[in-house]
């Protein structure tokens, strides 16, 4: 998949990464910086031997490091406000969007900057790193905690300290220790892609655990010269709403954030110009403002400009860059696509399709977010795909590294390339579903496997009979997780065979019973006996009839009456024993809807309860009766999550990941649609029938009037996921992400105010003016606005 121009040399260095700066040959250290995305793009091949020997200024989809001080423009006055942050701060959250540039300011801009400063010592960590950040932090000090260690020492070192922190170690004092081993010298500690907290990082209490112990070890905010450690932290901004859920985190990052802007046009102007310029080449006339405008104003764009610009430098055939060969490489928004569409269509058949499960298996679905990157294990891969995976390495579409415990592991090179490869996105959209019960099975096997395997923690149910059929139809996207489902099969298939056992030993012991005692009575039988053995026979007939009607709790009972005439009777009749039998063991549940082709994550019943409403990842929502058949389907776009009846029961309402909430008639119509500008997670009627609320993950709850008119919104600081009325509809209750639920009163005012067309027909056929339950304030707005045409 590589070609000779197109060469790129990545390398993984070990635990100290060291840089030339621009300032000379002052090299910099950073501990434990794995330099896995550094790159190098092979000189173009030039008639003009000169030229031949220019390395490329432009760092494609990887971030700046230290050793790109030189060639690192544009973010002079967001270095000088992180270099301030340093005087006075021991605590520095930089948030910004995806491909904003965070990583590339801290170590390209404020290292280099402290580094001339001096005394300054940096290390560095991901706390996602084998999804443990306790052990990503470790691993981070140890080096400087316990200096004289060797590499193979440092592993079992860390994990000594990852376990301490994790039991209440303060932090503080590896700090202490570090600042005794290295005195006059102060500790910038970098946690880059803090999101990974929240991506990769499952369990919600260690997590938390991890905060505190961040927070307790930094203390309050100190002084310069009390504080020795300074914490900077890069993380994706739409990933604030998680960190705002934890009330003490909040209240950090609420006043000591750093929020990174995009580029102004004379910023945008430097990145592209200086460069090159450093090195003798220039653009041709027109080319620099062409590529801002096709790159200005839109955020979290500049990796796809450094791509844009690596390609450029890649195909020029001198030392001007040309509007030709900018048109060649698809420009600024089709230079990443076209580079992976180039390298993807010159694979064969087979490899198209082991591609395709690769980079599903590198996307995590967001739910209510951006699809994110995630980190794959060669475990998680068929072992013929590896090959395949090191390729995509070498077309610089995935980066490959090994881990701490010497593994294998790959991700997506940049998040551009999920957002801009039209492949991609196909592929996700079609397998989101599958992708998204695939992270929650991963999650069930970490738990499994935390426990040591204990088979408490192995799927059971619906759950298990999920996965079953998951592992039947894809066996080749379930390497890793193969072990976890049959060891659930296995486990729940010798129980079935312990309690039919067990069962079948009951069986034969009151069958036993009953024929002991029988002989005993044999002699006392007489008319009246044998009367009710004749009765006993009948129902016994009888309950076997309503089971095979479905009427399990009528035949109960029934079995129960002739089992008491068996028992009182002593009977040695081995048939009615065996129509009770069957009764009591073989009954199953009234009904069982079937036909949904997803999870079914919602159900509810109509008011006058003979209709059932349910909901599916399928996409639909499906109607049915009490008997089991299917009445209606109301099809969505994405999955339905929540569905209501209206009090009358003559409408439904849906709410679904598509962004919308839907009004529908009980003949599948759709009558209206509300939209959100994230995922509807629930819908409610309310108590009147005459209005609708939504609740979503972009953070609000909505009010409509059933003419799809808003009425009113309500606002909260993380996704909404439930919306309630009170039962005389006067209050609201939200409840959200951010650890609230919030009542909101609401009344005609706002009726009125948002919505006069409706209020206008109300008062032409409902006047208020006599209506004693109306106050004189909003009688007098009532006729205000009534009077309006």
């Amino acid at each position: 998949m590589s070609d000779q121009g197109d060469e790129i040399q990545q390398r993984v260095t070990g635990a100290e990464y060291a840089a030339t700066s621009a300032t000379g040959n002052a090299t910099i250290t950073i501990t434990n910086y794995y330099y896995r995305e550094e790159a190098r793009v092979a000189p173009a091949v030039s008639t003009d031997a000169v030229d031949k020997d220019i390395p490329c200024p432009y760092r494609g989809l990887f971030h700046f490091g230290p050793n790109d001080a030189d060639v690192f423009f544009g973010r002079e006055i967001f270095i000088e406000e992180l270099y301030g942050a340093t005087k006075t701060k021991n605590f520095i959250p930089v948030l910004g969007a995806s491909g904003s540039g965070k990583s590339s300011v801290v170590l390209a801009g404020l290292v280099p900057k402290l580094q001339k400063e001096g005394n300054w010592q940096f290390t560095h960590f991901r706390p996602g790193s084998d999804k443990d950040p306790f052990y990503a932090l470790a691993e981070a000090l140890i080096p400087l905690y316990r200096s004289e260690t060797d590499s193979t020492d440092k592993i079992t070192q860390a994990g000594k300290l990852a376990q301490s922190l994790q039991n209440g170690t303060p932090l503080s004092r590896i700090f202490s220790s570090i600042q005794r081993n290295h005195p006059n010298y102060r500790l910038l500690l970098i946690a880059d892609q803090f999101e990974e907290i929240y991506t990769l990082c499952n369990d919600e209490e260690i997590r938390r655990k991890f905060l505190d112990c961040l927070l307790d070890g930094l203390g309050t905010p100190a002084s310069p010269s009390s504080s020795t450690t300074v914490l900077v932290t890069t993380m994706r901004a739409d990933f604030l709403g998680n960190a705002l859920s934890y009330p003490r985190f909040a209240d950090v990052l609420r006043s000591a954030d750093i929020k990174i802007r995009a580029m102004k046009h004379e910023e945008l102007t430097q990145v592209i110009e200086k460069p090159a310029g450093k090195l003798g080449v220039t653009f041709e006339t027109g080319l620099v403002e062409r590529i801002l405008k096709d790159v200005e104003n839109q955020p979290g764009n500049l990796p796809l400009l450094e791509f844009a610009l690596t390609q450029l430098w890649n195909k020029r055939t001198g030392r001007q860059l040309t509007h030709k060969i900018y048109e060649e490489i698809g420009r600024v928004e089709g230079a990443l696509a076209r580079h992976a569409d180039e390298k993807y269509h010159n694979l064969t058949d087979d490899e198209k399709e082991k591609v395709r499960r690769i980079f599903i298996q590198l996307v995590r679905p967001g739910e209510g977010a951006e699809d994110t990157r995630r980190i794959a294990m060669k475990a998680e891969l068929e072992e013929q795909s590896w090959s395949l995976v090191k390729q995509l390495a070498d077309a610089r579409l995935v980066v490959t590294s090994r881990n701490s415990e010497d593994k294998d592991t790959v991700e997506v090179v940049h998040e551009a390339l999920i957002r801009n490869w039209g492949e991609l996105r196909g592929w996700m959209n079609k397998d989101r579903v599958f992708r998204a019960w695939q992270e929650r099975l991963r999650a069930a096997k970490g738990q499994w496997e935390a426990t040591d395997k204990d088979k408490g923690s192995l799927l059971r149910g619906a759950a298990l009979a999920e996965a079953e059929e998951k592992l039947k139809e894809r066996p080749e996207d379930l390497i890793d997780e193969k072990e976890f489902i049959t060891q659930s099969i296995k486990d729940r298939d010798l129980i079935k065979k312990q309690g039919m056992r067990a069962m079948w030993g009951i069986v034969v012991s009151s069958l036993g019973a009953v024929v002991i005692s029988s002989g005993l009575g044999l002699t006392a039988w007489n008319q009246k006996n044998q009367s009710e053995l004749n009765q006993a026979e009948s129902l016994s007939r009888y309950s076997q009839s309503l089971v095979n009607e479905h009427k399990d709790l009528e035949a109960f009972v029934t079995a129960i009456k002739a089992g008491k005439i068996l028992h009182s009777q002593q009977t040695t009749n081995v048939e009615n024993f065996k129509a009770f039998y069957k009764v009591l063991f073989e009954g199953r549940e009234r009904n069982r809807l079937e036909g949904h082709q997803g999870i079914v994550n919602n159900v509810s019943f109509s008011p006058d309860g003979q209709t059932i409403a349910t909901t599916s990842y399928d996409t639909t929502a499906q109607l049915w009766n009490l008997q089991g058949q299917l009445i209606q389907k109301f099809k969505h776009q994405g999955i339905v999550n929540s569905v209501s009846f209206s009090p009358d029961g003559k409408t439904i309402a849906t709410a679904s990941q598509d962004g919308t909430a839907r009004l529908w008639n009980l003949q599948g119509q759709l009558i209206q649609e509300f939209k959100h500008q994230g995922l509807v997670r629930n819908v409610s009627f309310s108590p009147d029938g005459k209005a609708i609320a939504t609740a979503s993950s972009d953070k609000t709850a909505r009010l409509w009037n059933l003419q799809g008119q808003l009425i009113q919104e309500f606002k909260h600081q993380s996704p909404v996921n439930s919306v309630s009325f009170s039962p005389d509809g006067k209050i609201i209750a939200t409840a959200s992400s951010d650890g609230t639920v919030r009542l909101w009163p609401w009344s005609v005012d706002i009726l009125l105010v948002n919505s006069c067309d409706w209020v206008r027909d109300y008062l032409e056929n409902n006047p208020l003016k006599n209506n004693p339950d109306v106050s004189e304030s909003d009688k007098h707005l009532c006729n205000g606005i009534g009077g309006k045409k």
